[in-house]
């Protein structure tokens, strides 16, 4: 790798025990993968087993010698960063909300999503911050996490304006399960100032592609290996081999979505000049992807003055005497009413679960004290016959039995509905409160939005929804 150019990748392993299929056979060829490559930052999602873990260290031991993996909930974040460079510090921020204890298949709520970050020590642009997350899943067409998601996307968009007002360089990769038209999107774009890696250099070619879109299907169903570059497609592909072919025999046919990013702070000294889907071949002898996401790989050239930047270049990035101030964004007031929208209609189903529960708790209650009473009393008064001693038995058994599950469920009911539905609506009204105040602080302060600079957010977007709609 040339010294004066940076190589990032990011991939979700799918490393889940039991769950991911040939997991250890996967993990280790990812690892064997990455130590024979020139990267200097790798980030790495769904690497929960610490075997793997440990292997992948061996490997990469002396290409990627400082390597990090993040600590949280009961299960573990799954998050890891591996550096060519030395890591100086590490941290890890844990999202407010981050899936429900009841949904115990979808397992969020206890790997302790968040994100985690480590500074590296370059030897030519100092201190860099990379951040990696692994955003909350949809599970079905419903989404009924979508508040979830776009609530960590809030958090981690001012991790990174707190960051970049620090005066560093900022690198932000993972899954973060949305697509470029998502709220979660714009607001690491608009609100963070971050500038998407791979879009930054397939604009022009993913643009050309949106207007010829639509002219033959059949042809584009044919020549997948053609779509995911220019497209930028990273999951549910049918390139995959551990894509669910169901979705395939759908109308429209799908190509794949985009859901694994590396964004960047856009500097004077920081640019991306490569970005691409990485591991997008098979596993060297066998007919299996690497994993059920494809990586990206972004290649960024280090400067060392802003002379080397065009005056187009600079008009990207966001002025940075004004970093720190709280108004200073580039996302639309409209915007941010959509996402307070998305706060105040979870509020009310998170309400009405938190309800539903507490209703069946007391419900539970009262069933249970009937239980209890038949149990002790009717054993008692069968005692006179003979034959009652079966009878007795029986009620005994049955009825203890059916106590200990009330009672069981009665108290998941009003630990859940009580203590986790009322934190999760009071963190819900949080981000509403802090959503509704950057609007205010907008309205009384319009100084802010008036800059010089183009918001190149926007006019990202409509390319890349335009593509995106049409596939």
């Amino acid at each position: 790798m040339n010294t004066n150019e940076l190589s990032v990748l990011t991939l979700n392993c799918w490393g889940l025990n039991f769950v991911s299929k040939k997991r250890r056979f996967r993990l280790k060829a990812i690892a064997d993968a990455i130590s024979h490559a020139d990267h200097d930052i790798v980030t790495l999602q769904e690497i929960w087993m610490w075997e793997d873990f440990d292997y992948l260290k061996q490997q990469t031991q002396f290409t990627l010698p400082y390597a990090k993996c993040f600590y949280s909930g009961a299960l573990g974040s799954g998050l890891a960063i591996l550096s060519k460079y030395p890591i100086v510090s590490t941290s890890y921020f844990r999202y407010s909300l981050a899936g429900r204890p009841l949904k115990v298949f979808h397992g969020d709520f206890y790997v302790g999503k968040g994100c985690g970050s480590v500074c590296i020590e370059h030897p030519d642009i100092g201190v860099l911050e990379v951040f990696t997350t692994h955003l909350h899943a949809g599970y079905g067409k419903s989404d009924e996490y979508e508040g979830h998601r776009v609530s960590e996307s809030w958090e981690l968009a001012n991790l990174l304006r707190s960051s970049a007002a620090q005066g560093r360089h900022v690198i932000a990769t993972g899954d973060f399960n949305s697509i470029p038209t998502s709220h979660n999107y714009q607001l690491l774009k608009a609100h963070a100032f971050m500038s998407d890696s791979w879009l930054e250099i397939h604009q022009e070619e993913l643009s050309h592609d949106s207007n010829t879109n639509n002219t033959n299907t059949n042809s584009m169903e044919s020549s997948l290996h053609d779509t995911v570059q220019p497209l930028g497609i990273t999951c549910n592909s049918p390139m995959n081999t551990w894509s669910n072919p169901e979705k395939f025999k759908q109308q429209p046919f799908s190509l794949g979505d985009r859901l694994d990013y590396i964004f960047y702070r856009k500097s004077s000294q920081l640019q991306c000049i490569r970005s691409c889907v990485a591991m997008t071949d098979h596993i060297p002898g066998t007919h299996m992807s690497f994993s059920d996401h494809f990586g990206v790989h972004s290649t960024f050239a280090i400067y060392d003055n802003a002379a080397t930047m065009t005056t187009a270049t600079q008009s990207d990035m966001p002025d940075p005497s004004r970093l720190s101030h709280p108004t200073y964004t580039w996302i639309e007031p409209s915007m941010l009413e959509e996402i307070r929208t998305i706060f105040k209609r979870d509020i009310v189903a998170t309400r009405r679960t938190a309800n539903l529960l507490l209703t069946l708790f007391v419900f539970l209650v009262v069933v249970l004290i009937v239980v209890y009473v038949i149990v002790i009393v009717l054993p008692v008064s069968l005692r006179v016959h003979e034959e009652g001693s079966l009878v007795t038995i029986l009620v005994n058994t049955l009825g203890g039995l059916c106590v200990v599950a009330m009672a069981a469920i009665a108290t998941i009911c009003l630990i859940v509905g009580f203590v986790f539905g009322h934190t999760e609506q009071r963190a819900l009204r949080q981000f509403e409160l802090e959503v509704t105040t950057l609007l205010e602080g907008l309205n009384n302060n319009n100084t802010n939005r008036q800059s010089p600079q183009r918001n190149p957010a926007s006019g990202n977007r409509s390319n890349d929804t335009d593509a995106l709609l049409n596939l």
